[in-house]
């Protein structure tokens, strides 16, 4: 499992991360506090909310590719850029 913090700070970015996410087979969860959501589903997504940092889970040991298509998501947990 592969863990990343990740921001989104409207909703065109919510979006953009969801489209991204989609493109690829892995499965792939974002949580903030006690909530899971699905990354492909735009309305979890949306649920989640804006500028919040959120832990991002990909369900595989590499993705190298999908890591690069939302690499301007991923955060530090004070959520600045990487």
């Amino acid at each position: 499992m592969i863990t990343r913090n990740v921001i989104m700070r409207n909703q065109k970015d919510v979006m953009e991360f969801v489209r991204a996410v989609e493109q690829y087979p892995y499965t792939v969860e974002v949580s903030l506090g006690g909530e899971t959501m699905n990354a492909k589903s735009v309305l979890g997504m949306l649920a989640l909310g804006f500028n919040r940092v959120m832990k991002m889970e990909i369900q595989a040991d590499a993705a190298d590719d999908l890591l690069a298509a939302v690499g301007r998501f991923i955060c530090t947990q004070f959520g600045q850029a990487v």
